[in-house]
């Protein structure tokens, strides 16, 4: 379930600060970000979570929502629909990747990813964006698990960058990984067959972004308006 943005502003959660840069797997972010997020987390909590809808956000029942804790975020980045069909093959994924200053922060209980809460700037400005989402975060868990095992199969070892990639016109999700300028894409993304992709498998990003290019190619960009 994802809060709608109104319910957001009414709550008034908001804070005069700028998203990090993610150098590292997962964000160390500044201690007013953390803050900042740390409460609206308790605000959703509080003000949205009940008894009756706490199983939407995949909480056994209220007390263990007020249990949840924050892990370390992944910074998200987009691709737009035009800029995908644009994509010339052979070219750098980091050409189409538009920074929407957000940041995923996995919602944890006991190790247990259950949720997540996603943070935005704006203007400057710190405000709370969607909370919720229980299949689409298990996706991206399960090939966060994974991806040790995928990087040790490919003899790619850290310092390495780690993102998360939306394609919205394609409903797709991708990990992002780059390592030593290599660049590679992990689906994590509820029916990644719609994209002739496996979930949890590492693929190199010119591969995958040639092949969802020609899907790109097939959607009118103006119905999606």
């Amino acid at each position: 379930m994802r809060i709608n943005k109104t319910l957001v502003a009414l709550l008034g959660w908001s804070i005069i600060t700028f998203l990090p840069a993610i150098v590292h797997s997962q964000e160390k972010i500044e201690r007013s970000v953390r803050e900042f997020t740390n409460k609206s987390l308790n605000g959703y909590i509080k003000n949205v979570i009940t008894e009756k809808n706490c199983a939407r956000f995949n909480f056994k029942n209220l007390a263990e929502a007020k249990t949840a804790r924050l892990g370390d975020p992944y910074k998200i980045m987009f691709i737009g629909l035009e800029t995908l069909k644009s994509y010339k093959s052979g070219a750098s994924a980091k050409t189409l990747l538009k920074d929407i200053k957000t940041l995923w922060f996995p919602v944890v209980i006991e190790g247990v990813t259950k949720t997540k809460l996603e943070i935005i700037e704006r203007d400057g400005k710190m405000i709370a964006g969607e909370f919720g989402g229980i299949s689409a975060v298990k996706e991206i868990v399960n090939a966060k698990k994974q991806l040790p095992e995928l990087l040790e199969a490919k003899d790619i070892k850290a310092p390495y960058k780690l993102m998360l990639v939306k394609i919205p016109a394609l409903s797709a999700m991708f990990l992002y990984v780059e390592n030593n300028e290599k660049e590679f894409l992990v689906p994590s993304m509820i029916q990644p067959e719609r994209c002739n992709l496996k979930n949890g498998k590492l693929y190199a990003a010119d591969m995958v972004l040639s092949q969802l290019k020609d899907l790109a190619k097939e959607i009118d960009g103006k119905l999606l308006k």
